[in-house]
C-alpha cells in the first residue's frame, strides 16, 4: 500500500544518502591525499622554477586537483547522459512528470549524479582549506546552491534537467586550470591558449546553452506540470548559479582587455597578495 511505498522510499533516501557522504569523504580524501602526496612534492621538485614559494606550490596542487577532479567529471557525464532517451528534446525533461517515471534512474546515472552532489560537498569544506581568492564568498555560495539543487531536485524527481545542469558546469574548468598550471610554471604562451579555449567553452556552456536550461526550467515546465514549492525552489537557485556565471564572466572580460593590451593571463580571482608575502606575481 502507500505505508510500505512511503516507508521503501525513506530507505532507499537514507541509503542513497549514506552513499553519498560515504563519496564525499573518499573524494575529500582522494583530494588532500593527491595533493600532499603527489602534486605539490612533485610540482616543487621537477615543475615549478627553482625558489617557488609555498604559496605557488599550494595553488599548483589546488589547481592540479581541480583540474583531475573537474575533467573525470566531466568524462564520467559524457559517458552517461547524453545516452539517455529524453536528454533531447528538451520537453522531455518535464514531460510526463506527474506519472513517477523520472524517479526511475539507471545505476549509472545515479552514480554520477551522487559522486557530483559529493564532490561539491566536499568542495565547501575544502575551499575552507584552501589558499583564499577573492571570490571566496562566491564559491561557497556556488558550491551550496549546487549541493540543495541537487538535493532539491534528486528528492522531487527533477533529475533530468538536472543531470544537465551538471554536464554543463564542468567542461569550462579544465582549460582554466590547464592555463593556471602553465603560468605557474611560466609556460606563458601555453597558458594564453588554453585561456582562450576556456573563454569560448565558457560562453557556450554557461553563457548560451545554461540559461536556455533556466528558461527550460521556469517557462517550458509550467506547460506540463503545476510548479509549487520545490519547483520554484529549483527555478531560484538556477538564477543563483546564473547570476554567479555573469559575475565570473565578468572576471574573464578583464582578462581578455589586458590580453588585447598586451598583457599576460593572470588568475583574476586570485589574492592581492599572498600570505607569505609574495605579492601579486604568484597570483
Amino acid at each position: 500500500g502507500g505505508e510500505q511505498t512511503e516507508a521503501t522510499n525513506h530507505n532507499k533516501g537514507q541509503l542513497d544518502a549514506g552513499v553519498a557522504m560515504v563519496f564525499a569523504a573518499g573524494l575529500f580524501v582522494f583530494n588532500w591525499g593527491s595533493r600532499k602526496g603527489l602534486l605539490e612534492p612533485v610540482a616543487r621538485g621537477l615543475l615549478l622554477p627553482p625558489g617557488a614559494t609555498q604559496a605557488q606550490v599550494d595553488k599548483f596542487g589546488q589547481s592540479a586537483s581541480e583540474a583531475l577532479f573537474y575533467g573525470l567529471s566531466f568524462v564520467l557525464g559524457m559517458f552517461v547522459v547524453p545516452r539517455q532517451p529524453w536528454i533531447w528534446p528538451s520537453a522531455l525533461w518535464w514531460k510526463d512528470k506527474p506519472s513517477g517515471s523520472h524517479g526511475e534512474l539507471c545505476d549509472d546515472l545515479k552514480c554520477y549524479i551522487l559522486l557530483y552532489f559529493a564532490r561539491y560537498f566536499q568542495g565547501v569544506f575544502s575551499c575552507l582549506l584552501e589558499h583564499k581568492r577573492k571570490d571566496f564568498i562566491e564559491m561557497q555560495i556556488h558550491h551550496l546552491s549546487t549541493i540543495t539543487l541537487i538535493f532539491v531536485a534528486y528528492n522531487n524527481e527533477y533529475c533530468r534537467v538536472g543531470v544537465v545542469v551538471m554536464l554543463l558546469l564542468d567542461p569550462a574548468d579544465v582549460p582554466l586550470h590547464f592555463a593556471k598550471l602553465c603560468k605557474y610554471t611560466n609556460r606563458d604562451g601555453l597558458a594564453d591558449v588554453f585561456f582562450h579555449i576556456f573563454g569560448v567553452s565558457f560562453f557556450v556552456t554557461r553563457l548560451v546553452f545554461y540559461p536556455y536550461v533556466v528558461w527550460s526550467a521556469h517557462i517550458e515546465g509550467q506547460e506540463f506540470l503545476p510548479y509549487a514549492g520545490a519547483e520554484w525552489t529549483c527555478v531560484g537557485l538556477l538564477y543563483v548559479l546564473l547570476l554567479l556565471q555573469l559575475y565570473w564572466f565578468s572576471l574573464i572580460m578583464k582578462v581578455v582587455v589586458k590580453l588585447i593590451n598586451g598583457g599576460e593571463v593572470e588568475d583574476v580571482r586570485s589574492d592581492d597578495e599572498d600570505e607569505d608575502g609574495a605579492g601579486k606575481k604568484d597570483d
